[in-house]
């Protein structure tokens, strides 16, 4: 009876020692051939600037395009069409008075206000043949135009806004543009995209 005790610790001890010294192998292995990570690691951190930026450069052509693709993304009771030009932005339109369509062509100075927004002041009109003064062309303009929210038109300024730092461009609002370059003779815009 003695022998068969005997075995079974044997057995049982043997078992242990194994096991343990499987753990104990484990644990050198471990410790030994996997990098030990700093917690420093999983710290985030904290960002130097609160915002990033991105210039983006484009030239009249392309941005012609899409100003010509926001017009018809937003169709106007009025037709009209706003291009750039050599050296100033043009709008062109057409109203009708008494049953006869009037063209009305609009050239503005295009200047980047201090803040990216672009303000576009009046350096010449026509409407038809008459002579009208700017800020009522603006008025009208204003009543009988529909145009996006960032566009303001201000006829005592005798300009138009363009407020490109109000443009919504994700759902979050943490990214939006502003005016840097708006060179129309050296075909040079740029604008910086920031995120928030």
């Amino acid at each position: 009876m003695k022998s068969k005790q005997n075995k079974w610790k044997i057995a049982f001890f043997s078992l242990v020692s194994f096991i343990v010294l499987l753990l104990v192998l484990i644990f050198l292995l471990v410790r030994n051939f996997l990098p030990n990570v700093e917690e420093e690691s999983f710290i985030s951190r904290e960002p130097i600037e609160k915002e990033a930026s991105f210039l983006i450069q484009t030239d009249k052509d392309k941005l012609n395009q899409l100003i010509a693709s926001r017009i018809e993304q937003a169709p106007s009771e009025v037709p009209y069409m706003v291009e750039l030009m050599e050296e100033d932005v043009q709008f062109r339109s057409t109203f009708s008075i008494l049953g006869q369509n009037i063209p009305v062509t609009i050239n503005f100075n295009p200047e980047v206000e201090q803040n990216g927004d672009l303000l576009l002041s009046v350096q010449s009109f026509t409407l038809g043949f008459l002579q009208l003064p700017v800020d009522r062309v603006l008025m009208i303009m204003n009543e009988y135009l529909s145009l996006e929210d960032w566009i303001e038109i201000l006829p005592s300024e005798e300009a138009v806004i363009i407020r490109v730092t109000d443009i919504q461009i994700n759902e979050k609002d943490t990214m939006f543009v502003r005016f840097q370059t708006f060179d129309l003779e050296n075909d040079v815009i740029e604008l910086e995209m920031i995120l928030e």
